[in-house]
């Protein structure tokens, strides 16, 4: 009998120490979850790659940010102070990672003279509602090509409490180009239809020589500058500089340059007219390699920026060819990659 109670005696004190334990560690495990289940961390947002971009309008500096973002499930105490700097060492490992030998690929700094940081110090505030502040960075992007890749290289300095993120340390912060009617961000697709037709040309005079074909395609825009786009003629798709540097043309819209255009009926005049926003047509790049373009005489290009479409009536020739293309346009974006 006393065996048996020594057994149970023991046997108890094992459950006891076993139920101790469990509610010891739970104990912990809550008191490290309520306290912080990661680590509080100060780091950059961006991407797997650490890259963030922002869109820039043309025209004089506008604002962009970055968010610096304090991590962890509870909120920060106290004020941060977080002091980026300039660290063009992530852009040349991005390069090197990215393109190797391939230099022509290599994406660009941008020059200091095309942006604006007025304090590389802001304040994480304990206070604040959400657990990130804007960090204000100003581009002007007038004088910035839409065929190269730009970025800031930048990177956490310090801070005042807490750690930063080895992780998310550095950004590359990349520049788009935005206008009213295209982005670099993502490809600006715009559905076409028209027509076009052969003509020669002698002492200034152009004559027909064919029937004018129904032409249709996707076509990408670029903005290069406020007001204008940059496109291919007639069906041409490609994404190859020189065939671009080649084969492009400018399309400029005049907001303040109102044309009226005759309004049709099943084909037929109306004598009405509506105001549309005047268009002027431009060789991308000048050289005895590049397209020509000109008008056509009695058709006028202009947009609508009601329905955000370009009609344009225009006439090309690539240097080896003899024959003027006589092209009509009447571009629509694409509501589904221009929201």
């Amino acid at each position: 009998m006393k065996n048996k109670t020594i057994h149970f005696a023991d046997h108890f004190f094992r459950v006891l120490v076993l139920v101790l334990g469990i509610v010891i560690i739970e104990g912990c495990e809550a008191k490290f979850y309520d306290e912080e289940q990661y680590r509080k961390e100060i780091y950059i947002v961006s991407d797997n790659s650490n890259i963030f971009g922002q869109e820039y309008t043309f025209g004089e500096m506008s604002e962009g940010w970055l968010s610096i973002y304090a991590g962890g499930t509870t909120p920060i105490e106290k004020d941060v102070k977080v002091e980026l700097e300039h660290w063009p060492e992530v852009l040349r490992s991005y390069n090197r990672t990215t393109y190797g030998e391939a230099y022509a690929n290599y994406a660009q700094e941008l020059d200091e003279k095309n942006y604006t940081i007025s304090d590389y110090t802001i304040t994480l505030p304990a206070d604040n509602e959400k657990p990130y502040v804007k960090f204000p960075i100003r581009v002007n992007v007038s004088n910035i090509g839409p065929d190269d890749v730009y970025y800031i290289p930048l990177r956490i300095k310090s801070v005042s409490d807490y750690m930063i993120s080895p992780e998310k340390r550095e950004v590359l912060f990349r520049i788009y180009l935005k206008n009213d009617y295209a982005t670099t961000k993502s490809t600006t697709y715009f559905t076409m239809d028209g027509t076009e037709q052969n003509f020669r040309e002698a002492d200034g005079a152009f004559t027909e020589a064919g029937d004018a074909s129904v032409i249709n395609a996707t076509k990408s825009l670029v903005p290069v500058d406020e007001h204008s786009v940059r496109i291919l003629p007639s069906t041409f798709y490609s994404v190859a500089p020189a065939i671009i540097s080649q084969r492009g043309i400018v399309v400029t819209v005049h907001p303040n340059e109102l044309l009226d255009i005759p309004v049709y009926v099943e084909g037929l005049p109306t004598g009405e007219f509506v105001k549309r926003q005047k268009v002027t047509l431009r060789t991308w790049e000048v050289s005895s390699r590049s397209v020509e373009v000109g008008e056509i005489e009695g058709k006028q290009s202009y947009y609508d920026p009601e329905t955000q479409s370009f009609t344009l009536n225009y006439r090309y020739k690539l240097p080896t060819e003899v024959m003027w293309h006589f092209v009509y346009e009447l571009m629509r974006p694409l509501s589904i990659t221009n929201n």
